[in-house]
C-alpha cells in the first residue's frame, strides 16, 4: 500500500470512489485536458472506469497514482502519479494533472516535490516526463525543477 504523502497545502493520497465529482471536474475540462494522453471525459462512467484501471495497474505493479487534495477544502484539485517502471525498477515516469482553476499556484510543485522524495525511496534513480511540444508551461516547470530536455523527453536524476 503506497503512503498518503503530506505537504503544507496538500496531501497525496489514494484515490477514492467518493473523488468522482472532484475528478470529473478535472477530466471533463477542455483547458486541463488539452495536453493530456487522454481524451476529454464525457460521463461520470469514464471516471469509474479510470478507477477501476487505476486499481488494477497498481495491484499489478505498473503503476502508482495519488489524488491531489488540496488540506483547506479536502477537495481533488488533481492527480500525480508514476508508471512505466524500468524492467530493474531505477527509472519511471513521472505523470500529472491540475484542475485548471488551481494552476499557477505552486500546487503541481509541492506534489512533485512529495512524489520525488517518495519516488527516491523507492529505489527510482531516474525520472522521466513526457511533456507535449506545445505545452511550454509544463516544460517551463520540469526544467525549473531540474528535468533536462533529451531527445523529446524530460529527464532528472535523483
Amino acid at each position: 500500500m503506497k503512503p498518503d504523502l503530506h505537504g503544507s497545502r496538500i496531501i497525496l493520497r489514494s484515490i477514492q470512489s467518493n473523488d468522482c465529482n472532484d475528478l470529473f471536474e478535472i477530466y471533463s475540462d477542455n483547458q486541463t485536458m488539452e495536453f493530456a494522453s487522454d481524451p476529454i471525459f464525457t460521463s461520470k462512467d469514464m471516471i469509474i472506469q479510470m478507477l477501476e484501471s487505476v486499481v488494477r495497474l497498481e495491484k499489478s505493479g505498473e503503476s502508482l497514482e495519488w489524488a491531489v487534495m488540496e488540506k483547506a477544502t479536502n477537495k481533488v484539485i488533481g492527480t500525480c502519479g508514476l508508471h512505466s517502471f524500468s524492467d530493474n525498477g531505477d527509472a519511471c515516469e513521472v505523470g500529472c494533472l491540475l484542475n485548471s482553476s488551481y494552476w499557477r499556484q505552486g500546487y503541481v510543485s509541492e506534489a512533485l516535490f512529495l512524489l520525488f522524495s517518495h519516488t527516491k525511496s523507492l529505489g527510482v534513480e531516474k525520472l522521466f516526463a513526457d511533456i507535449d511540444e506545445g505545452n511550454f508551461r509544463s516544460q517551463a516547470l520540469f526544467s525549473k525543477l531540474g528535468f533536462k530536455s533529451k531527445n523529446g523527453k524530460f529527464q532528472r536524476f535523483l
